[in-house]
């Protein structure tokens, strides 16, 4: 009599859908119990634990059993609530049979946070699958329907073409990059301002702007700063229109390595030039005041510079008597 007593009560606990281990719970389930052939019904295992376990469910393919049909894999949901969480793994199942069926219990291994684990056991689910009545007092014979033709609509569009789109998207872009690219730098090139050349020889402007300097003796009246920003224009414009030197925009230390590699001027000019350009960013950026000594310096290496590169200009009369020699 116990042992009968004992055989209904687990009856009734694989009914109610509900398996415990150590504070575990896991279920399986089904939104209907009974569906029309081809219907899609969505069949859920899921498991309720503490917070700190971990879930194994076990993996399905592409049936459940004989003639159910798992259609698709759904993603996992979680629900969190109170120190214990709920996970279900729902599928899409199907049936193209009517009849009744069993879908029988799952094994699902739970594993807790003291490294002890517990293998439970779903409750057994059952589905019913209907067809259409056919009525049998209709004789008469109607022809083949065609299949319905539905628009298609942008989220099919997209599970069906959007590789191929986004290839072309792709493409497209990359050629108009390239094609944006390359007229951006030709429009740069066209735009780009040509330097004219003084009228004047370089070193005719440069001794004038160097006298004109001298003459206004602004570092005699603590006006470093204006001094060495004057100085280092007139020696900047020098290079440039007697050496083609790009000395107007750009650093120091461009301006000292470009005409080392170039070897525009010999090494004595060369350490004037240093001198002078980096004398004047000490004073125009880090605001510090030479001596005297070292503003007399400065001048008298921009003289010398301008007088030993200078160009020589062969007037008519010494041209004809080169030509003669």
């Amino acid at each position: 009599m116990i042992r009968k007593l004992l055989t209904i009560l687990l009856l009734l606990i694989i009914q109610l859908g509900i398996v415990r281990g150590q504070g575990a719970q896991v279920k399986a389930s089904l939104d209907t119990s009974m569906m029309l052939i081809g219907d899609h019904v969505e069949f859920a295992l899921s498991a309720n634990v503490p917070d700190d376990a971990k879930v194994s469910f076990p993996p399905l393919m592409d049936t459940l059993v004989d003639k159910i049909e798992i259609i698709r894999d759904l993603p996992f949901d979680t629900v969190l609530k109170e120190g214990r969480k709920t996970i279900r793994k729902p599928y899409l199942i199907s049936s193209f049979d009517s009849g009744s069926y069993e879908i029988k219990p799952y094994r699902i291994v739970v594993s807790y946070a003291n490294n002890s684990t517990d293998t439970l056991q779903t409750n057994p689910v059952y589905l019913g699958v209907t067809t259409f009545n056919i009525d049998s007092t209709a004789n008469a014979i109607a022809d083949i329907k065609k299949p319905i033709e539905t628009p298609l609509t942008f989220k099919e569009f997209l599970r069906e073409y959007a590789i191929y789109a986004g290839l072309i998207i792709f493409v497209l872009a990359l050629i108009f990059t390239l094609w944006w690219y390359f007229k951006k730098q030709q429009k740069q090139k066209e735009e780009l301002p040509q330097k004219a050349k003084p009228k004047e020889p370089p070193h005719v402007i440069a001794l004038r702007e160097l006298d004109e300097l001298q003459g206004q003796k602004l570092w005699q009246k603590d006006k470093i700063k204006r001094h060495y920003s004057i100085l280092s224009d007139i020696v900047r414009k020098y290079l440039e229109y007697r050496f083609f030197v790009p000395a107007m925009e750009n650093t120091t230390g461009f301006i000292e390595a470009y005409i080392s590699e170039n070897k525009i001027l010999d090494t004595e000019n060369s350490k004037k030039v240093s001198d002078i350009l980096e004398m004047a960013d000490l004073a125009k950026f880090a605001k510090f005041t030479p001596l005297p000594d070292d503003n007399a310096r400065t001048m008298d290496y921009a003289y010398q510079l301008v007088i030993s590169t200078k160009e020589q200009v062969i007037e008519p009369e010494d041209q004809k008597e080169n030509q003669a020699q």
